[in-house]
Formats: C-alpha cells, structure tokens, sequence
C-alpha cells in the first residue's frame, strides 16, 4: 500500500518537515512552512517500506 507525504525542504535543499496526508489540511501546513524558510514542498509516494517511490515538486509552482 502506498502512502502519500508533504515533504518540506528550506532554501537551500535542507530536510525540514512532513506531513501526512492522511492529516487534514497537511497540504497547507506544509506550504505555511515552506512559505516560512521560503523552501518548496515535494509530494513523496512511499511504499509499503517506507522508501520513497516517487518525489514530485508541488509548491512553489512555476510561473509561465
């Protein structure tokens, strides 16, 4: 079974936080602290190992 994580990473790459998403509004803790150490927020599928499958970049988006 796969599980979903907000990870967050500060300005200069570094681990700060994650958030499950079985948590409400996890989504939103996770960009207020991106938005504080103005990092970005990864949305990381993780196995049933708990190593991570898949990492995407879902905020800040990118501007067109």
């Amino acid at each position: 079974m796969e599980k979903i994580i907000y990870r967050v990473k500060d300005k200069k790459g570094k681990y700060q936080q994650s958030y499950s998403s079985n948590l409400k509004d996890a989504y939103c803790w996770a960009v207020a602290c991106a938005d504080i150490t103005k990092g970005e927020v990864f949305k990381d599928t993780l196995n049933s190992l708990g190593v991570t499958e898949a990492s995407v970049k879902v905020y800040p988006k990118k501007l067109k």
